[in-house]
């Protein structure tokens, strides 16, 4: 059974959530123009359980496609070395909470000078009682980390929680959403312009959970 605070910190914890901004930016290191200081990390606090009071395993699949939202898989050096970074920052943080993590880019090419977004996602150790918990968790953690109008969106229509907020970063604003549903966590960040608002990422969002979460 896992606190739903100490699974939380172990995805934004990884030298602060922004690390995703950072590690995203290797698709621009040539210019550098899309660059994050990291956060500071926070040790966990003790919370009540997002699991259920009876532990089970939890069912359900996590796969990245090559192809979301109209946009390939880049798999380009770079950004298979941001992806092996972030991908490795996930999964060691959460080893005991969440299993068969997987990260990709899509979009991106030409070193990052058009849109992309960043994918990370793996599938609960335990089955997760309250979604809702977590994300309302995830809303309060990611402002200690400086991200500004963090929303819990309503719920898409998979009935996974949503919360979205943004970061200002030297290109723009970064937009930072976390899924969580009762078998599965994830993470996107979509680059300056790649979304118009929150409710927009949330919807971009959902498209992804209901393509990659099985």
């Amino acid at each position: 059974m896992v606190p739903s605070r100490r699974a939380v910190a172990g995805v934004t914890t990884a030298r602060g959530c922004v690390v995703l901004a950072a590690a995203a930016s290797m698709l621009t290191a040539c210019g550098g123009q899309h660059t994050v200081a990291p956060a500071t990390t926070s040790p966990a606090t003790s919370a009540p359980s997002a699991h259920s009071s009876s532990p089970a395993a939890a069912t359900g699949s996590v796969r990245l496609p090559t192809q979301l939202l109209g946009l390939e898989k880049n798999t380009s050096a770079a950004a298979k070395q941001a992806v092996t970074i972030v991908g490795r920052q996930f999964s060691s943080r959460l080893a005991e909470d969440v299993v068969g993590a997987q990260s990709a880019i899509y979009g991106g090419e030409q070193n990052g000078a058009t849109p992309f977004f960043f994918v990370t996602a793996g599938t609960w150790a335990e089955h997760v009682a309250s979604p809702d918990d977590v994300a309302h968790t995830l809303q309060e953690f990611m402002r200690t980390k400086g991200f500004t109008d963090v929303r819990v969106l309503p719920p898409g229509p998979d009935g996974e929680a949503l919360v979205c907020g943004q970061k200002h970063v030297t290109a723009g604003t970064d937009t930072v959403c976390y899924w969580a549903d009762h078998v599965s966590l994830g993470l996107v960040l979509y680059s300056p312009g790649f979304v118009s608002s929150l409710s927009d990422a949330a919807s971009k969002t959902s498209q992804i959970h209901s393509s990659v979460v099985s």
